[in-house]
């Protein structure tokens, strides 16, 4: 292709496609030495015209106030320039840089006629070294003496640079101004060293290509070839590649003792790799059953894909500096570590449980709050919602998101929260399912994905998730349909207004930032009525603490109570504005799909609102791989990757898989998972010759094995405590419950072996030894805070030093009399382990008068 530089481009259209044909073929010996020479001979030819011309050179240098509106116009539009390239002033002709680049555009211009002209004679291929068809380097060239053309020129060639080669920079390719703008933009350039080309003198020969020769250094910068004998193997064993043999092991001092001796008894030393042949394993590494229930990606880590998500996010932030927006960053979500992101803080760290500052549906977001936007919530909003939905496509099965792919126009997807993270998540899940669906189907044929819409209230927001997002719709806000009439009525005949409906509707970190109770049932409504009555999925996504937790069982309740029809529970009771007057409303068919299994009160969520010294609510994690800008942001330089804690619920509309599928919930569900379903893929008829008592018993089984369904397990709400020779499992029944189950080794050897693989919220479906209630830590709604405990911390404290003396009772005062505690002295060290010996002397009087206290009452 021949070299065009920007001011000719611009000048000139001209089509390159003639010299397509033949310069993929044409060495670049020849044009490097033509572009070597002709810039030679353009610095001596205006060497010697330097003298006559200077006067002239200077008329044609910008004025300062043109220059300053140039960098006033490179600034507007919002992109980094350097505001001047100019030569070094001591070189003869940087007052001639306007006129050294004239000639250069004449050259180009006119290489391009000759080439035409040479095409027309048929001598393009004969005299290719006449031509620059390698690319240009004039410009290069002379820019390493004079400077570059202009500002835009220079940015370009750096830019180039970073495109072409990404974090590594071929040593000497940019020149010092180069690197000075480099570095400016991109950081410290990081250089990698080329690998070393063969020398002339190990280039063979057509007819030495054949043979086998050996050569060996001379020690004087040369080759010397070597002599050697070959010798034909006969009878050479195959070659067999065993791929199930690990790398081979250096043999230990203890191995290779054991092997002597073993040899001297005449034995053989068996191989750790062959001890499963010797003692085949009848059962399998993983129970079907157990695989089914998994909550997680797979793989377990999520890899936020590159050509979706980290690619174009890097794109659009390298027009910006990363110091400015890691100073947004900590600025808009707390500081260091980012604990107001979707990042959640352990305990420990006492941060206040707030919401996330930046919502995908505010109005106003300036051009650097986009950018943080974009590097410290989409990750994190990316992995959990893509877990969220591996969940529930596991748990509705193939059909539900194939039949969604099949219908008329694709499935109908909003975005409500994510600012469309969560609609690059849905793509993916969609993808891998077309990759099951047609696994023979080009690379290049367009996936099913149907319509998506997105809610982004501000202009920097939408601009920068449209470069991610094809065919994709964006709102500035959601419609209201629960003010707006849903019929005619007296003042206005008119047909009520067409509504939206999604398939799906994704809307993560939606509830916590409304404070009052009312307006985010309101919310949480709206989302509902959005939904497609037949089998729409509404999924409520916040971050994993206590108040995110708060606002999603909050949701459920609502939903619950007034639109999910339950046995026992499908008429709502209205409030009307007749005093007297009671209106029940009839509830709808729907589901929840996860993570609870049942339908009854939330253990964890017995008082509405917020409760002070709560410990126990349900949430889960998942871990992704952190990409590089939000690994700059952060500072992080050791571990790369992040679990990400979030509540949520998933519900389906109109479709309750309870009657379709003939699911089971409640105390029998409970009887039965405890049980176990561990036998239950071995169900096969016996014989005919058995007897009725067996065949009763295998129809049964068989009846088990049909009503069996994931949705009827409990899941486990913590992660499990795997001991020595036991796992116990924390997990919320399908009656409503939390219990402790128990799963030792004496209990099945399949069981204990699923239970040690076991992970936070899976589903468990083969059954437990033992099971106990649980002890849960709710707080109160009107109970003591951190404050109150400090305080009775203090005084309990004090109390134990002996500074404030506690009023007890006559019993247990006769009790600790009989403790001899001593009283501490003023400025006596009392050691640790002695306060801890007090206080548990205090502990066991205490529990005393407690147990006389219940003997009195019972007598």
């Amino acid at each position: 292709m021949l070299s065009i530089s920007p001011a000719s481009k611009a000048g000139r259209s001209c089509s390159h496609g003639l010299l397509c044909r033949f310069a993929s073929n044409l060495p670049s010996t020849a044009s490097q030495q033509l572009r070597r020479g002709a810039a030679i001979h353009l610095a001596q030819r205006f060497t010697s015209t330097t003298t006559r011309n200077s006067q002239t050179s200077l008329s044609n240098l910008p004025h300062p106030t043109h220059i300053a509106k140039g960098r006033a116009e490179f600034w507007h539009v919002g992109r980094r320039h350097v505001s001047s390239t100019a030569a070094p002033a001591t070189h003869p002709f940087a007052d001639r840089k306007d006129s050294v680049y004239a000639l250069i555009d004449k050259i180009n211009e006119t290489e391009l006629d000759l080439a035409e002209l040479m095409e027309e004679l048929g001598l393009l291929e004969d005299y290719y070294g006449a031509l620059n068809v390698d690319g240009s380097d004039f410009d290069h060239a002379v820019s390493q003496t004079i400077g570059h053309r202009n500002a835009q020129a220079l940015e370009t060639r750096v830019r180039t640079a970073k495109q072409q080669f990404g974090e590594y920079l071929p040593e000497g390719f940019l020149n010092e101004t180069e690197t000075q703008l480099y570095t400016r933009l991109y950081g410290e350039p990081i250089y990698k060293t080329e690998e070393l080309e063969l020398q002339p003198e190990l280039e063979l020969s057509e007819d030495d290509k054949d043979t086998d020769r050996l050569f060996r250094e001379d020690g004087e910068g040369g080759w010397e070839e070597v002599e050697f004998e070959y010798v034909e193997v006969q009878d050479e064993p195959p070659l067999v590649y065993d791929m199930e043999v690990g790398p081979p092991q250096e043999e230990s001092a203890t191995m290779r003792r054991t092997r002597e001796v073993a040899e001297q008894l005449g034995g053989e030393l068996m191989l750790e790799q062959f001890e499963d042949e010797a003692v085949p394993d009848s059962t399998p590494r993983i129970h079907p059953l157990t695989g089914e229930g998994k909550f997680s990606t797979d793989p377990s880590t999520v890899f936020l894909p590159k050509d979706t998500v980290t690619g174009p996010i890097s794109v659009i932030l390298s027009e910006f500096s990363n110091k400015h927006i890691a100073d947004v960053a900590h600025r808009t979500f707390g500081g260091n570590g980012l604990p107001h992101s979707t990042t959640t803080p352990p305990p420990r760290a006492q941060i206040p449980q707030l919401p996330i500052p930046l919502e995908a549906s505010q109005r106003h977001m300036s051009e650097m709050e986009g950018n943080a936007y974009l590097a410290a919530l989409y990750p994190g909003m990316y992995a959990s919602a893509l877990s969220v939905l591996v969940e529930v496509r596991k748990r509705l099965g193939t059909d539900w998101i194939r039949r969604l792919m099949s219908q008329e126009g694709g499935p109908n997807v909003l975005d409500a929260g994510a600012g469309g993270a969560g609609i690059l998540a849905w793509r993916d899940v969609l993808r891998a399912e077309w990759e099951l669906m047609v696994p023979d189907h080009p690379k290049n044929e367009p996936v099913p994905l149907g319509r998506s819409t997105v809610v982004t209230g501000s202009e920097a927001l939408r601009m920068r998730a449209s470069l991610m997002l094809e065919n994709t719709t964006f709102l500035p806000r959601l419609p209201d349909y629960v003010h707006i009439r849903e019929k005619p009525t007296l003042d206005d005949a008119r047909a009520p207004p067409k509504r939206k409906q999604y398939d799906v509707i994704i809307a993560p970190h939606t509830l916590l930032g409304i404070e009052e109770e009312y307006i985010r049932k309101e919310h949480v409504e709206n989302l509902w009525s959005l939904l497609n009555p037949n089998g729409g999925v509404l999924i409520l996504l916040e971050k994993g603490h206590q108040k995110g937790f708060e606002a999603i069982a909050g949701a459920r309740e609502m939903l619950l109570k007034r639109y999910v029809s339950s046995p026992g529970s499908t008429q709502y009771e209205a409030l009307t504005e007749a005093p007297g007057e009671e209106q029940h409303v009839e509830k709808e068919e729907g589901m929840i799909i996860a993570p609870c299994t049942n339908h009854e009160k939330c253990p964890m969520y017995h008082v509405s609102g917020h409760a002070k010294g709560r410990r126990d609510f349900c949430h889960f994690e998942q871990r992704y791989i952190r990409p590089a800008f939000l690994q700059r942001i952060i500072g992080a330089k050791d571990r790369n990757h992040e679990d990400v804690k979030f509540s949520y619920i998933a519900v389906q509309r109109g479709v309750d898989l309870r009657k379709e599928e003939n699911i089971i919930q409640g105390p029998e569900a409970v009887e039965a998972a405890f049980t176990g379903y561990e036998h239950l893929h071995d169900m096969a008829p016996e014989e005919s010759e058995a007897t009725d008592e067996v065949k009763s018993s295998d129809s049964s089984l068989a009846q088990t094995a049909q009503d069996f369904h994931t949705l009827s397990l409990p899941r486990t709400v913590y992660t499990p405590m795997k001991r020595r020779g036991h796992v116990i499992f924390d997990v919320c029944t399908p009656a409503g419950k939390i219990e402790r189950w128990t799963v030792p080794r004496s209990y099945s050897r399949q069981a204990y072996r699923d239970a040690r693989k076991a992970n936070w919220g899976d589903l468990w479906a083969l059954g437990a030894k033992t099971r106990i209630p649980r002890s849960l830590r709710l707080g109160d709604k009107h109970g003591e805070g951190k404050k109150e405990r400090l305080a009775k911390r203090v005084a309990t404290k004090a109390a134990l030093e002996g500074e404030d003396v506690p009023q007890l009772d006559s019993a247990l005062s006769a009790d600790f009399d009989e403790l001899a505690i001593p009283v501490r002295k003023k400025g006596e060290r009392i050691p640790s382990w002695k306060k801890h010996a007090d206080k548990k002397k205090i502990r066991q009087a205490s529990k005393k008068q407690t147990a006389a206290k219940l003997a009195e009452e019972e007598s």
